[in-house]
């Protein structure tokens, strides 16, 4: 590919990307998206499929740091970017609806009782349904916990089935995707922006950086946003018997982050972690295991049929940020809750760049206070959620 001339080129094919340059090139825009390797290959082709409403950042927490008008209107557009995601999955995502929060120990209980009067009382929100222990046994039989919230307004998707239909509505509406052709740097000169690839610069008015954890390399700072957490998944062969869930996924409260989902082929997609940094530590796999063996006992030995981690990357209070510097534009921190995020940012952006940047400016102009996770726990914890419930 020699230099390439666009209005737009979209840096990353995850979900934020591949939104981004779907509500642009609806617009009108001229966009490219390159991609170093292939569409949903970081965090978007990895997660648990969770559509989940708010932030990782806890509701009291977002209330404490930004009060409660800010906090009530930023839970609100979360809700925008739920409404988004089944618009833009449909119906060939296996969407399911409602997701468990499952108290790992008594004590979340309360609190997770706590959260769902908060949702209801500040924020308008009376999805949440709380479950005792006796009505959570029956409710989600062969899960591990002592009660849970139900949210009613979440629901899970397939993650990598909904990267394809993202790519497919990117295409369709006209922007061109260029596989395996990674960012290597960023300039600027003339008025426009240059990034430069092993096959030739795209030269572009505007670049959005939706590179997830490999943002730092691209613009200097933004290092200080976010870090690095590695997570771990698993997936078992399909499974003759599972459990009828009343929720289609289920994550709990324990610092070892343990989520779940139920594929559409009766296999178990399982997922536990939060270790800092970029290192992918030893015996992961049997750690994951141990942890399958305390959040389902009952499909403790069930065949795997495979394994992998990788990076998401978190900010200090779970919450994400925007930044637009002349034209070169970033979105990072979505925390394990980018699903509905990213979709939405895409969105947002596009309406910044048509000047209607009232909600990007919200996400652009939050504080964040400099201090990381140094322990495993603490890193899972700014994923779900600063301590999770309230």
């Amino acid at each position: 590919m020699k230099s390439l001339r666009t209005e737009i080129c979209v840096v990353g094919a995850g979900y934020a990307g591949l939104s981004t340059a779907l509500h642009a090139a609806k617009r009108g825009y001229d966009v490219a998206i390159i991609e170093a390797t292939r569409p949903g290959a970081g965090a978007s082709g990895r997660n648990g499929g969770q559509v989940l409403p708010g932030f990782a950042a806890d509701p009291a927490a977002m209330i404490a740091e930004f009060g409660e008008t800010r906090a009530r209107e930023l839970w609100q557009i979360s809700l925008r970017g739920l409404d988004k995601v089944r618009a833009l999955a449909g119906e060939a995502c296996d969407i399911r609806d409602h997701v468990a929060i499952v108290a790992a120990a008594k004590a979340d209980l309360p609190r997770l009782a706590r959260q769902a009067a908060l949702r209801r009382d500040v924020f308008g929100d009376d999805a949440a349904e709380i479950l005792d222990a006796a009505a959570f046994k029956r409710a989600m039989p062969g899960l591990a916990g002592h009660g849970a919230l139900i949210d009613k307004r979440a629901f899970s998707i397939d993650p990598v089935k909904y990267v394809a239909a993202l790519v497919a509505q990117a295409k369709a509406a006209g922007a061109t995707l260029y596989e395996r052709r990674p960012a290597t740097g960023i300039s600027r000169a003339n008025g426009k922006w240059h990034v430069a690839t092993p096959k030739g610069d795209v030269i572009a008015d505007r670049v959005v950086l939706a590179a997830n954890v490999d943002l730092p390399g691209l613009e200097a700072g933004t290092d200080r946003l976010l870090a690095p957490v590695r997570t771990f998944m698993l997936e078992t062969a399909p499974l003759t018997k599972f459990p009828a869930w009343v929720a289609g996924a289920a994550y709990d409260t324990s610092p070892a982050l343990r989520y779940m989902r139920r594929t559409a082929d009766g296999r178990l997609q399982f997922g536990a972690g939060g270790w800092p940094g970029r290192g992918n530590p030893p015996l992961a796999e049997t750690w994951l295991r141990r942890a399958l063996r305390k959040a389902l006992p009952d499909l403790a030995q069930a065949k795997i049929a495979r394994a992998w981690s990788g990076l998401v990357d978190v900010t200090t209070d779970g919450m994400p940020r925007f930044a637009d510097r002349e034209g070169l534009i970033h979105l990072v921190g979505f925390c394990g809750h980018g699903v509905a995020l990213t979709t939405l940012a895409g969105e947002i952006v596009a309406n910044a760049i048509e000047g209607e940047d009232a909600d990007f400016r919200r996400f652009a102009g939050l504080p964040q206070t400099p201090t990381w996770p140094t322990s495993f726990g603490q890193a899972a914890q700014l994923i779900l959620g600063r301590a999770a419930p309230v």
